[in-house]
């Protein structure tokens, strides 16, 4: 009986566990009236999301009302305290570090290149700033509804409008000109696995690895692993080779002679 109770008390215990380490604390929704307005977004989000400090920091120089109606008239609903996080992060964190840098310096300012056009003004950049960051997490939200494994999304090609939704362990490799190289992705690859990537063509299992060019593109299959005519080595060099030692090996046997292209000594 003593065992029995033993085994059904450890049980309870982990299924707890389980219950505090799944257990995620629901986002508020808005629940206010229609249509919205500031005062009814400040009302619902304000104390659950961003503290009064914040919206101290921001008022001196966007009013929060003012700032929250402007992304209203451009059509956005907030649907929960996630948006409004969102919307305030982009004015403190991004536009306010944009028109700091822009009154540091208005003269070296513009005219300035923004995502192909050319702006002369800083009321049409900010405008066009505005729209490219409420664009970008639009895209980031519905990418991760539709898809709950997706970790991050990244915008790649030469106008950053090609939306990749890549889950955590994922990795973008720059395969240019210039070879083999990461560009960005969501977690850090060994050094074996950049080689083995590079040389031998082998992705890390249970990764997503996606290939770019050097503008962006995503390429629209696997690229050839660097090859020996790529480094212009002997023919006669044994490839691919297993790790940067031995490349580096490689690399001292040719200096010293001992590949001459006649043959294999693999």
């Amino acid at each position: 009986m003593k065992t029995i109770f033993t085994v059904v008390l450890i049980f309870s215990l982990c299924m707890v566990v389980s219950c505090v380490k799944t257990t995620k604390t629901p986002v508020i929704k808005y629940e206010g009236p229609i249509p919205q307005t500031p005062e009814t977004i400040l009302q619902a989000f304000t104390f659950n999301n961003v503290s009064i400090e914040w919206l101290q920091a921001c008022n001196e120089r966007y009013s929060p009302t003012k700032w929250i109606q402007r992304i209203l008239d451009k059509g956005i609903v907030f649907e929960d305290a996630n948006d409004f996080h969102q919307y305030m992060m982009l004015l403190r964190s991004g536009l306010m570090h944009q028109e700091r840098i822009y009154l540091s310096d208005p003269e070296k300012w513009f005219p300035k290149m923004y995502f192909g056009t050319i702006y002369d003004d800083w009321k049409s950049f900010e405008d066009a700033y505005i729209d490219r960051q409420i664009w970008k997490y639009q895209q980031t939200k519905a990418a991760k509804q539709a898809d709950p494994t997706v970790f991050s999304v990244e915008f790649l090609g030469p106008d950053g409008r090609t939306v990749l939704p890549l889950p955590k362990k994922s990795v973008i490799i720059n395969r240019g000109l210039k070879g083999y190289g990461v560009s960005s992705g969501n977690a850090k690859l060994t050094e074996q696995h950049m080689f083995d990537i590079a040389f031998k063509g082998k992705h890390p299992w249970g990764w997503k690895v996606v290939y770019i060019d050097d503008m962006g593109n995503i390429l629209p299959k696997k690229p050839p692993p660097i090859s020996r005519e790529e480094l212009e080595l002997p023919a006669d060099v044994p490839w691919p080779p297993k790790n940067q030692e031995h490349l580096d090996r490689i690399y001292e046997e040719v200096k010293q002679g001992r590949y001459n292209n006649n043959g294999d000594n693999r």
